[in-house]
């Protein structure tokens, strides 16, 4: 399980050609096995959860958050194994592009399990803070949830995310093919939580 492989490379390379193109800011890829998903499943639902703190305050806006969290999650057993597979395969994705700094090479540092109970109210509209860096990854395990993507804090418009377990998805962030703090980082969030939801999120936090 978790093999660096010329498969997965490839899917990865392609993927971020997609990522890397204008307006673009998420993508979505098939990428783990079933047996893989079964073993991050048993490693999330080991970890000892809390409440997330209910509302966090950022400048003028407010965003909701319902759910139990562990964070930050021990890099460990099958969550140790996918974090190297997923950034080796990454790097050698990058190899010859143009999706990182010169002389970047990719390393998730920061690591969060989440829980959502059945007909919770999710995560409100936000991007990941500036500090995170290059790609943020999202592995969803369990659930019934949608994962949306909008244009603004502000739009109605809510673009399902595919994030079936099994499927890898990757959000940019600053430093990934010339991006700002700006202009790098997706507004999204999490609803419809009709069956809850377990998930995972990688990120490269460069203030660790």
């Amino acid at each position: 399980m978790f093999d660096i492989c010329g498969t997965r490379i490839a899917t990865l390379r392609r993927g971020l050609r997609r990522l890397s193109q204008p307006n673009m800011l998420w993508v979505s890829l098939s990428f783990f096995g079933l047996d893989e998903i079964a073993s991050l499943r048993a490693y999330a639902e080991s970890q000892p959860m809390r409440p997330a703190c209910a509302e966090v305050r950022h400048k003028d806006s407010t965003v909701f958050q319902d759910f139990d969290i562990c964070f930050p999650a021990p890099a460990v057993g099958a969550m140790q194994r996918a974090s190297i597979c997923l950034q080796g395969c990454i790097n050698a994705a990058a190899v010859g592009e143009t999706f990182f700094p010169d002389g970047t090479v990719l390393e998730f540092n920061d690591f969060a399990v989440q829980r959502y109970a059945a007909g919770s109210r999710g995560i409100g509209i936000h991007r990941d803070a500036a500090r995170y860096r290059e790609l943020v990854a999202i592995v969803t395990l369990a659930g019934q949830s949608r994962l949306f993507a909008t244009p603004t804090r502000q739009a109605s418009f809510r673009r399902a995310i595919d994030d079936r377990p099994g499927r890898l998805v990757l959000l940019s962030a600053p430093g990934f093919a010339g991006r700002t703090t700006q202009n790098g980082r997706p507004f999204h969030g999490v609803d419809r939580l009709s069956a809850g939801r377990l998930s995972l999120g990688l990120r490269c936090n460069s203030i660790v």
